[in-house]
């Protein structure tokens, strides 16, 4: 089980960037059907909740909505590149980058944590102070 320290920042980026795609979407597009773009957003934040207050099962719920979420702006990037649409890619490689660094500290701290629990017990304990 971690610590709420310790997915803060993860957590953050994932936030901003979700948060920033959605409201750019119905600010700045129009009206979409609000649900269909409310629940992957709702989901990731459930499951940041679910991370932040420790249950490690999260981590691992969390890649899916992540990753079928970094498919299609990946997909959606390319087709703005080759429209020509500078600023709109821009955007959305920069929130690709920020869900991948999260995606990155997330599995960084789960496989640290298992090598952790895996290293040899030497039976040497420190003397007290």
């Amino acid at each position: 089980m971690t610590t709420r320290n310790d997915a803060s920042l993860p957590i953050a980026l994932l936030l901003l960037a979700e948060g920033t795609l959605y409201f750019t979407f119905l600010f700045i597009i129009g009206p979409l059907p609000p649900l269909v773009r409310l629940l992957p957003l709702l989901a990731i934040v459930v499951l940041c909740a679910a991370v932040y207050w420790g249950f490690s099962w999260a981590r691992f719920v969390l890649l899916l909505p992540i990753g079928v979420r970094l498919h299609r702006l990946a997909l959606l990037t390319a087709a703005a590149w080759g429209l020509g649409r500078t600023g709109i890619a821009l955007f959305l490689t920069l929130i690709i980058l920020a869900e991948a660094a999260a995606v990155f500290l997330l599995l960084d701290q789960q496989v640290r944590a298992y090598a952790a629990s895996r290293a040899p017990q030497t039976g040497y304990a420190p003397a007290p102070r």
